[in-house]
């Protein structure tokens, strides 16, 4: 009912104008009032011939709609169509690009973004700035610095990117990833250790006293009344139940700290390389 009374208006607009150029301000509005739905439907709906530089906008628009409700890949064709006579075009390039970029399409968003054909600042630096972001994400540090360092750190409006990205950077060089094999082998010398070296201290100290706990009980009943008799028995299968899974645990809980520690700087060189293009284009 909705879609259907936007297509009313908009021809009652249309007639009203007897001008194709009238819809560009109306599909604006709505861009402006966050009707990206509908503005993807009016643009599809319209069968009509434009010029070049109407056709341009169009594109522009709809990639932008489909880009605010997250439809990266069919905001990233709508956006490649804008061509370079229009002053949608950089915008419509970058924000391509970033599409990528968070769809991890690293090879297409590299290739979009450099064959921008940008002379001069603040464009060029901006230009790095994005590709220094994809090599970090594909953790090729070295070629990240040396991208970032063609980036003009006194332009105001990614100054501060630049010096977040740098310390990504910095971090990486003394992160020491911890090895989930070293983790499983340290419980399995002493029960608990590997908790300890993935940072888990109170969870190791834990797992420590319950597994050495178990083991006593289990010895003591062997030593006392045999292996088997049913309380050897049971405390054994606790104590063998107890180291098994302390150290699969210590192997797991490196894992998922590693995993965690990736995701977190994953996010953060998405979230800097997304605050320049708007500081640029809004």
């Amino acid at each position: 009912m909705k879609y259907a009374s936007l297509v009313v208006f908009m021809l009652m607009v249309r007639l009203a104008l007897g001008q194709n150029k009238s819809e560009l301000p109306f599909i604006e509005h709505l861009i402006n009032k966050g009707f990206y739905n509908e503005v993807v439907h009016l643009i599809d709906r319209d069968s009509l011939n434009h010029g070049q530089a109407q056709q341009d906008s169009l594109n522009y628009y709809k990639g932008w709609a489909h880009y605010s409700l997250k439809n990266l890949e069919q905001s990233t064709i709508s956006l490649l169509k804008v061509e370079k006579e229009s002053p949608f075009y950089l915008k419509s390039r970058f924000f391509a690009g970033y599409n990528q970029i968070f769809l991890e399409n690293y090879a297409e968003a590299s290739k979009i973004i450099s064959q921008l054909n940008v002379h001069g600042e603040p464009h060029l630096s901006l230009v790095n700035f994005e590709l220094s972001g994809i090599e970090m994400l594909q953790r090729n540090w070295p070629k990240a610095k040396e991208q970032l360092q063609q980036v003009n750190p006194d332009i105001a409006t990614i100054n501060q990117q630049v010096a977040a990205l740098s310390q990504v950077c910095k971090e990486q060089e003394i992160h020491r990833p911890k090895s989930p094999f070293l983790a499983g082998m340290f419980s399995g010398i002493i029960p608990g250790s590997g908790k300890i070296y993935a940072g888990k201290t109170g969870e190791g100290i834990a797992s420590m006293i319950a597994t050495t706990g178990f083991g006593l009980i289990a010895w003591e009943n062997y030593r006392k009344l045999g292996i088997d008799h049913v309380k050897t028995i049971l405390f054994g299968g606790i104590f063998a139940a107890s180291y098994i899974s302390n150290i699969y645990g210590s192997v797991i809980s490196v894992k998922i700290i590693e995993n965690e520690y990736n995701d977190a700087t994953h996010n953060q060189i998405l979230f800097q390389l997304h605050i320049p293009l708007r500081n640029f284009f809004e």
